[in-house]
């Protein structure tokens, strides 16, 4: 509700209308006086003319388009009671109610409640003469409920020879007006409320180079950590000083080129905030152009995406490097040597590829994380050997690839000297590692554009393959003899038992005229049959007391276990299968395939004999050896149920035999 003086600029209208009616009104009063003066006219005439002044008022009275309401009466405390007085249809229409409905209605109870007690005191002002007139905006509230506002003038009519309390009501439809203005004032709270809460600033700006801010929004202090105010025409200092140096000449001109194009602004750059902190934003705007299409101002929002920024580097840094060794994978080592093909100021280039030998009998051996970390030490390695220019990539399972940027075959085959320098006392000083980490490498250069780094990555690659072959029967040899080393130290068996069981189980062979060369292999299988131990926990190899429910499905492994060691070497591949299958049982009730009878191989089953005697004759922590015929005797017992009948027999026909050679051979042990 508000007031303001009678005929102000605001109610212009009302006022022009109120003084055009005065104005009327006294025109043809002096027009009557004049008339009678002259005596020009007899009483009918003066009464026509007072008809037709009464029928001139009441057509203005009722096509006014303003509500109008001209009352009068002779008790004050009445007045102020104030019931409706007649009003025209104007003033129905705002209402929406008739005259009849308005006659028994006190003004009060259509006048909204907050507006009741200013309306009041001020007609109280009126009627005691303290005002002449009055203006307000109020609320009047229809049948249905709602309410309608209206710019309400109320002035009082002093008639010459009346003792009436008369006035005048005048009423302006002002509801799509204030309807208006309450929007605005939602939609400014609105903008209010999302500029608070935007994530970043919103601003307005000059269009120079250090970005004079003729506004920023309150998220101003959480992006940048300095107030708003700090920044409005420079006060403190200026938005480009806080972009990034090698970004501001760059963004600059961006805007300038965008502002000749008319397109929107789109960038994103770092800026240093009033801590310190580097922060990544991302700035959308436009430029704001005035009726001669010149560049008044720019606007935009600035958004903080360091959060989203870091999230893309991670996985851009993921996209490029391999998990295991941090170096450079694949797909980024192809990327790069493409780039570098086309390029002529990095020649030469020389490619190196590095390989690690018997990386497949570690894994099998020792397991996967052991291999693991034989690949990350070799990394490492390589990585202490070149230098930060170089591109160093995982580029296979067990192969690395190194791309040197002007570097000439002869400096290359430096580095390739300096790896294999590094690996050796790598291993010199992993004294504690069961077997020595070895690889074997390959160089080729791209001497002239007209070449390309493939055809010298083949030429290392084949070089690399030559070495490996040449090296790869001794590097399988000493991780092999590691393994069997390993596998000693672990368990309780020894040395001497797998070489008294070759030596039986030899013997066996020997009566069953079986072949040099299958000897050969059943000594073979004989020394390394329990070789997958190694894969099994040493607290179970090494439990003197019984083994539970899971430690004999741990234990039971080991054949497996065993065989993709065999598998994983040429040199074993021949005696994998029968490593496989040792503890198989005639009556097929062993493992790990439960095969039965002469499904076996012989060598197995020739061994299954040798090492249950040599198990049951030699003491074992938990027990003391049996007598010799004992054993012979258990042995048989199982004839054609654990054991295959022919190597019973041909073993308990030549027993006597074999014991001696056998104790012969431990006084040579």
């Amino acid at each position: 509700m508000a007031s303001s003086a009678f005929l102000s600029t605001s109610h212009t209208y009302i006022g022009l209308f109120l003084v055009f009616i005065i104005l009327l009104f006294f025109t043809i009063l002096i027009k009557q006086s004049r008339t009678l003066k002259r005596g020009k006219v007899k009483f009918y005439e003066m009464k026509r003319q007072l008809e037709e002044s009464e029928m001139l008022f009441r057509t203005i009275f009722e096509q006014a388009p303003l509500g109008i309401s001209i009352g009068s009466s002779d008790d004050f405390a009445k007045e102020f009671s104030s019931k409706f007085q007649p009003v025209n249809k104007m003033y129905e229409e705002i209402l929406g109610r008739t005259n009849d409905e308005l006659a028994g209605m006190d003004w009060e109870s259509v006048t909204h409640p907050d507006d009741i007690e200013y309306d009041k005191s001020q007609l109280k002002r009126l009627l005691a003469h303290e005002i002449d007139n009055y203006s307000l905006e109020k609320r009047y509230i229809k049948p249905d409920g709602t309410y309608t506002w209206v710019n309400l003038v109320m002035a009082r009519l002093d008639l010459d020879n009346s003792s009436a309390q008369n006035r005048m009501c005048i009423v302006q439809d002002i509801n799509n007006k204030k309807m208006a203005e309450e929007s605005l004032k939602e939609s400014e709270r609105s903008k209010a409320v999302l500029l608070s809460h935007l994530p970043g600033i919103a601003y307005r700006c000059l269009p120079d180079q250090s970005r004079t801010m003729q506004f920023m929004s309150d998220g101003c202090f959480k992006l940048t950590g300095y107030c708003p105010e700090d920044f409005i025409n420079n006060e403190k200092l200026a938005y480009s000083d806080l972009i990034a140096i090698e970004y501001r000449n760059i963004i600059w001109k961006e805007w300038e080129r965008l502002q000749t194009l008319k397109t929107t602004f789109r960038y994103e750059y770092e800026i240093v905030t009033a801590s310190g902190e580097c922060k990544w934003v991302m700035e959308l705007g436009q430029s704001i152009y005035d009726d001669n299409g010149k560049v008044e101002a720019l606007e935009g929002i600035i958004f903080d995406i360091t959060e989203r920024k870091n999230k893309e580097e991670q996985i851009k840094y993921l996209s490029e490097h391999d998990f295991l060794t941090d170096l450079y994978n694949r797909k980024f080592f192809d990327n790069e040597k493409n780039r570098l093909d086309m390029m002529d100021d990095c020649l030469p280039v020389t490619v190196i590829v590095v390989n690690i030998n018997g990386m497949r009998l570690i894994n099998d051996a020792f397991g996967y994380d052991e291999g693991d970390q034989v690949i990350k030490e070799v990394a490492k390695i390589i990585e202490n050997c070149c230098r930060k220019s170089d591109i160093i990539a995982r580029t296979a399972g067990d192969e690395f690839s190194i791309i040197m940027m002007n570097t000439s075959n002869y400096d290359g085959t430096y580095v390739q000297r300096e790896l294999q320098k590094c690996c050796e006392a790598h291993n010199r000083k992993n004294k504690d590692r069961s077997f020595d980490i070895s690889f074997s490498c390959g160089i080729g250069t791209k001497e002239n554009a007209s070449e390309s780094i493939d055809k010298a990555l083949k030429e290392a690659s084949d070089v690399m393959h030559n070495r490996k072959l040449l090296n790869s029967k001794s590097s399988h040899s000493a991780i092999l003899s590691s393994i069997m080393a390993t596998m000693y130290e672990r368990s309780h068996e020894t040395e001497e038992h797998a070489k008294r069981i070759a030596f039986i189980s030899r013997k066996i062979g020997e009566n069953m005229n079986l072949p040099s060369n299958i000897l050969d292999e059943l000594e073979l299988f004989s020394m390394l049959h329990d070789i997958g131990k190694i894969g099994i926990d040493d607290r179970i190899l090494n439990k003197p007391g019984k083994l539970n429910d899971l430690e004999i499905y741990i234990m039971k492994k080991h054949p497996e276990i065993g065989y993709r060691i065999a598998m994983s070497s040429p040199e074993l591949e021949p005696v994998a299968e029968y490593i496989l299958y040792h503890h198989e049982r005639w009556d097929g009730t062993g493992y790990p395939k439960g095969l039965k009878g002469e499904e076996i191989p012989l060598l197995s089953r020739i061994l299954a004999v040798s090492d249950a005697y040599d198990a049951m004759t030699e003491d074992r922590i938990y027990r003391k050896a049996m007598a010799v015929d004992d054993a012979v005797e258990e042995i048989k017992s199982h004839s054609g149920t654990q054991f295959d009948p022919e190597v019973v027999r041909v073993f308990a026909e030549n027993y006597n035999k074999i014991e001696t050679n056998s104790n012969k051979l431990s006084m040579i042990m």
